[in-house]
Parts: structure tokens; C-alpha cells; sequence
């Protein structure tokens, strides 16, 4: 059966859990749009709830929505009904829920790692995508968010991430200051990046095996709690003032996994 109506239960869930955080964390789903996206999901093993598919995708791309019939219910809908739900201008037609990561095994699982990376209210999703994908290209092995960062699994962040924010291992911190001294604990040397007459000049010094880098907000940086118990490394530069906390990140995570 095709569906033919917006007012749909799964559709306007779906529509939900694209748009709206508190759903998002209500029904414990993560929601991906997108070919590559959805793939990238299945691939690193996230489990699949249901899918939302278009008459067209249907057909255009068999061979995922095929895969997904294997795993999960399918709902089949018209082009009209598929535009109402999306947030892309040009979708393509196939949308995913899955079960929200467990974010305590991925705290074990990232303590259990040498490099990793903190950020501390990072509020702009494409630059929090940007820097988990960065991150995990660059060999850092988990990444720990303060409470006042964007949520590492909307629709935006997962775009810019491109499946990595499904691969590498993302956690929660309500309180930054108190994971950092449980790092230091656990033998860990933390790093906050940040212009400060203190800061160690990138290329000067070698990272330690293990090590943890924290990226500040974009306007005002780290904050001076979590500086404060911390290293300070900065990045030189020529001309520009500074540089956005994405790149920052990239600079200094090459670094790092070097």
C-alpha cells in the first residue's frame, strides 16, 4: 500500500523526529535522510526502526531499500507526501529511524581510547559535524560534548559528519570540568586550544600517547574552568585574527594523530 496522506502517523512522526529534539529523545530514535547517510548507518551497525521510502527512490535505488525490507518495516510513500516530511530542498527520497546510540557504553568505550577530542559549547551543528568527521579522519578515537553543545544526532550534524558521526564513538558530559579531571585520573594529558600568553606553540612539542584535545566555543572559546585545568596549545597564524573552531580542530587533531 502507498500512502497518500501528510496526516499519516508515521509520516508526521517522521516529519517529528527530523524537526524536534524532544522527540528525537522521547521515542529514542536518531533520524538519517539520504542514500549515502542511511547506508553509512547500516554499515556501522546502528539498528534500523522503520523506513520511510518514495514511490521513485523505490525504484531508483533497489538495492538499499531492498536491504532495508530485510531489516525493517518499509512504508512506501507518494513523491508529495515524501516533500512534506523532508528537510532537504532536493531530497532523494529515503529516510531512516534508528534506535538511539547508547551513549554510557560509548563513555566506557572512549575512555578505553589514547586520543580523543572535548567540546565545550560548540553551538553551530555543521561546525560540530564538521569537526567529528575531521576527528575521526585524523585517527582521534572518541569524542566527549558538554551539555550546551548542538545535538550531535540532528539531521544537520549527521549531514555534516558524512557517517561519521555513526562510526566514531560521541558522549554527553554534564559537567566538561569534572570529565577532564577523571581524564587527567585515568593518565590522560589535556590540551585546551586557545590564544593565551601560556599556550605551547603547535609543532614545539610532541602529544603524549595518550592525550585529549577540548575546542571551545566559537565566540567566546573555553571556557576558564575547563582552561584552567588544562595545558594550552595555540596555533600560529598569519593575518587572520584567528581561525573558525572547526578548522582549529582540524589543524591541531592532524597533530595529534600524527
Amino acid at each position: 500500500m502507498i500512502i497518500e496522506s501528510r496526516k499519516n502517523q508515521t509520516v508526521v512522526k517522521s516529519r517529528g523526529l527530523l524537526s524536534e529534539k524532544k522527540l528525537r529523545e522521547k521515542e529514542g530514535l536518531i533520524a538519517a535522510e539520504g542514500v549515502k547517510l542511511c547506508a553509512e548507518a547500516l554499515d556501522a551497525g546502528l539498528q534500523a526502526e522503520y523506513a520511510v521510502v518514495s514511490e521513485e527512490a523505490d525504484k531508483k535505488y533497489s538495492a538499499l531499500t531492498e536491504r532495508l525490507r530485510g531489516i525493517c518495516p518499509v512504508y512506501i510513500v507518494t513523491r508529495d507526501v515524501y516533500f512534506s516530511l523532508s528537510q532537504q530542498k532536493t531530497p532523494q527520497g529515503i529516510f531512516l529511524a534508528l534506535k538511539l546510540l547508547d551513549k554510557s557504553k560509548n563513555l566506557d568505550r572512549i575512555l578505553e581510547k589514547n586520543k580523543i577530542i572535548l567540546l565545550d559549547c560548540i553551538q553551530d551543528s555543521g561546525n560540530l559535524g564538521t569537526i567529528i568527521r575531521t576527528a575521526e579522519a585524523f585517527g582521534i578515537e572518541g569524542a566527549i560534548l558538554s551539555s550546551d553543545c548542538a545535538d550531535p544526532y540532528s539531521p544537520k550534524t549527521l549531514r555534516a559528519s558524512m557517517g561519521s558521526g555513526f562510526r566514531l564513538p560521541v558522549c554527553v558530559s554534564s559537567s566538561l570540568e569534572k570529565t577532564v579531571l577523571g581524564l587527567k585520573e585515568n593518565g590522560f594529558e589535556t590540551y585546551a586550544a586557545m590564544l593565551d600568553e601560556t599556550a605551547q606553540r603547535l609543532g614545539e612539542f610532541e602529544f603524549p600517547q595518550k592525550c585529549a584535545l577540548i575546542i571551545g566555543n566559537e565566540g567566546h572559546g573555553v571556557s576558564e574552568a575547563v582552561a584552567g585545568l588544562c595545558r594550552k596549545v595555540y596555533i600560529p597564524i598569519r593575518g587572520a585574527e584567528s581561525l573558525n573552531a572547526a578548522a582549529a580542530a582540524a589543524v591541531i587533531c592532524y597533530e595529534m594523530g600524527k
